[in-house]
């Protein structure tokens, strides 16, 4: 990454590698979105009758040119922008020191063994599935009984709606009995 690094070259390499990935990464989907999303909702939002930023600029080319719009040259000046910007930010002295001192931090971490690692993961894996349980009993106990009190049926709510979906209490639809025939 010679092309992002100026400022105290070589050091912090895997740290400002990542960085510049990861911006990078935020400057292209910006491009590309404007690009994908400017043709026709930029157009809708300023309440433009006559498309402006969806509009073909080249003519001649037929589909070969077709993609050359006004959103997709904004689009490339958006991202030619990112990409100097990007450089200009990663090679602040200060931004440059901190990934640089956060790459020699993670060399100093002394990482916990695997056998330790996993069943750690598995203890927080356990409590999570017991926690998203009784949010899902909340859920459903509150849902039914807001539902209630709006007047809908048990099937239509909370522990009834589950019931009837899971044991499948809902009456067959007229289309489905005309599909199956």
């Amino acid at each position: 990454m010679a092309l992002f690094e100026n400022y105290r070259r070589g050091a912090g390499r895997r740290s400002r590698m990542a960085a510049t990935f990861l911006l990078l990464a935020l400057v292209a989907w910006s491009a590309y979105a404007f690009m994908m999303y400017g043709n026709s909702r930029l157009d809708r939002l300023l309440g433009l009758d006559n498309p402006l930023f969806g509009k073909a600029l080249v003519t001649t080319g037929g589909t070969l040119t077709e993609w050359i719009t006004l959103s997709f040259l904004i689009a490339l000046a958006i991202f030619t922008l990112g990409l100097a910007g990007l450089r200009k930010f990663l090679n602040k002295p200060r931004v440059a020191d901190l990934l640089i001192e956060t790459e020699a931090e993670l060399k100093r971490v002394k990482w916990a063994p695997r056998k330790e690692a996993k069943r750690a993961t598995a203890v927080v894996l356990y409590f999570v599935f017991w926690f998203a349980m009784v949010m899902l009993v909340y859920d459903l106990t509150f849902s039914m009984g807001i539902g209630m009190l709006q007047g809908q049926t048990w099937r239509q709510a909370g522990w009834g709606r589950l019931a009837s979906m899971v044991l499948r209490l809902d009456p067959p639809k007229a289309d489905d009995a005309q599909g199956k025939q």
